[in-house]
């Protein structure tokens, strides 16, 4: 009942670190993290499953930009440093800001 580009449009905007139309954050506001607060996988599809039109999701990919997989996608929690807060920007121009990324499957 969905139209796949609808539904990436719409993670999109629930992963941004923008101010939503409805006042409430994206996930990855600025507001909402701060100094050594680790990132949970489980928020991940959490924020994702709220989505409408989401039916599943599979995370092949949970690491640092630029950097070898420390485990993060196992563990399923990503650790800052004591004086890091973790940042999310997913501008293509600065793609060492963050990025995420989605392979939709199935819908119109």
């Amino acid at each position: 009942r969905y139209f796949r580009s609808d539904v990436k449009q719409s993670l999109l905007k629930a992963f941004s670190n923008q101010e939503l139309v409805n006042g409430r954050h994206g996930f990855f506001h600025p507001d909402n993290f701060t100094f050594n607060q680790p990132l949970y996988l489980s928020r991940i599809y959490e924020t994702a499953m709220d989505v409408a039109g989401v039916a599943s999701v599979e995370v092949t990919q949970f690491r640092r930009w630029g950097k070898l997989s420390a485990g993060e996608l196992d563990e399923g929690a990503m650790m800052p440093g004591t004086l890091e807060i973790l940042r999310l920007d997913n501008d293509p121009n600065f793609p060492e800001n963050g990025k995420i990324s989605f392979n939709m499957e199935s819908g119109l």
